[in-house]
């Protein structure tokens, strides 16, 4: 089954909205087992939006759509996808009641042009939507499928979710998944994790390895199609290995795995807390240790570069413990820019012996800033489970 989405919306070809619906839409597929073959994004024009609607049922056997079932005069989806179909809109009086009985449940008053949201192309069902006044909309013909949703997020999550995935389902008799697992890689570039697994990604074919890169780490997916989820986990699970021995330490995380948490539970699991001092950072280490609710973090500074960056190392740390010393805790961690080599010295101090490391200047401005945390933290990391090539 050939499927595509299309996400309809001048304020997304402007750039005026992050388009996370389709991030989200190609996910959610994608965990279900329905494979993407291609996205469109189209402006609120009639006619190029017929027109591509006309192409996507020429290459596809389902069109998911997103957007335009709106009240507005530029809410073109159902005049489009009938103009497409053939047929022409019909009023369904009961659409429309329900539209009603959703404003009086929310003690507001029915704009006259809300009746639009009650007109669908002859021969189209409407797909109910309990959370807002925008049905949508299933039409087919001899080409396909075109499957309309409206563009608010909490309406589209649960509409696709709850019903259009359950009726391809049984529609097109789908079975199995496609689930996959992202190993997060700290302090190593994309090229470089790809020297090292290069063979695994170009040689394997169920599961399926491949990267992204981010400021932050280096993505590594891991992609399984099989008749149930356990079954996916199972042909994931040596890979997985095999890819962590390759890079010896520097998977940090897997999923929803964050960095941050992930030092603050090694700390903790130890009994051990921290107090950070910054320069360049500017308090991003703490920020981002206390937004994902570090219990061991009991405080931090930030300093001027200058007063730091002329001293010696031994001098450094002499001056980051002091300065931290207010703080009572059992490790220190600073990280300090010096300019004339272009690097930050990160030195972190512990029950279990001090650290020091060099992380090369990547990048300019709040850039350099995150980078040059997250290789901090990941240096911590490292140290905590004994990894430290």
């Amino acid at each position: 089954m050939n499927v595509e989405i299309m996400m309809i919306g001048t304020e997304l070809l402007l750039g005026q909205i992050q388009d996370t619906n389709a991030t989200w839409m190609a996910q959610t597929l994608a965990e279900h087992g329905v494979d993407i073959y291609r996205k469109t994004t189209v402006g609120d024009n009639r006619a190029r939006l017929v027109q591509a609607l006309r192409d996507a049922l020429e290459r596809s056997d389902v069109v998911l759509c997103s957007g335009g079932l709106g009240p507005t005069e530029d809410d073109l989806t159902r005049e489009c996808v009938a103009e497409v179909m053939g047929v022409e809109l019909a009023y369904h009086p009961e659409l429309f009641e329900e539209v009603v009985a959703r404003f009086r449940h929310l003690n507001l008053s029915i704009p006259e042009n809300n009746k639009k949201q009650a007109w669908l192309p002859v021969g189209a069902r409407a797909i109910p939507n309990p959370n807002g006044t925008a049905p949508g909309l299933l039409a087919e013909d001899a080409r396909g499928v075109i499957t309309c949703m409206p563009g608010v997020p909490s309406e589209l999550k649960p509409m696709l979710q709850e019903q259009v995935l359950p009726w391809m389902r049984e529609r097109f008799g789908l079975t199995g998944v496609l689930h996959y697992r992202v190993l997060k890689v700290c302090g190593m570039g994309e090229s470089r994790v790809d020297e090292l697994i290069g063979d695994l990604i170009t040689s394997s074919s169920n599961p399926t390895v491949g990267l992204l890169a981010s400021p932050e780490f280096v993505r590594i997916r891991i992609a399984a199609k099989a008749a149930t989820l356990a079954e996916a986990e199972s042909l994931i699970d040596p890979m997985d290995a095999a890819v962590s021995a390759r890079l010896k330490g520097r998977v940090m995380g897997r999923d929803e795995d964050v960095l941050e948490a992930v030092v603050d539970k090694l700390l903790m699991d130890r009994g051990w807390t921290l107090a950070v001092l910054e320069t360049e950072t500017g308090g991003l280490v703490c920020h981002k240790l206390r937004a994902a609710g570090s219990r061991a973090l009991v405080g931090g500074a930030v300093y001027p570069v200058a007063e730091l960056a002329v001293l010696e190392e031994g001098d450094r740390v002499d001056f980051i413990r002091k300065c931290l010393v207010p703080f009572t805790v059992t490790c220190f961690l600073g990280l300090v820019w010096l300019p004339e080599k272009k690097l930050t010295a990160v030195h972190f101090g512990c029950p279990a012996g001090n650290y020091t490391w060099e992380i090369p200047q990547l990048g300019q401005g709040a850039r350099a800033q995150l980078r040059a945390s997250i290789w901090a933290l990941d240096c911590v990391r490292r140290s905590l489970v004994g990894e430290n090539g």
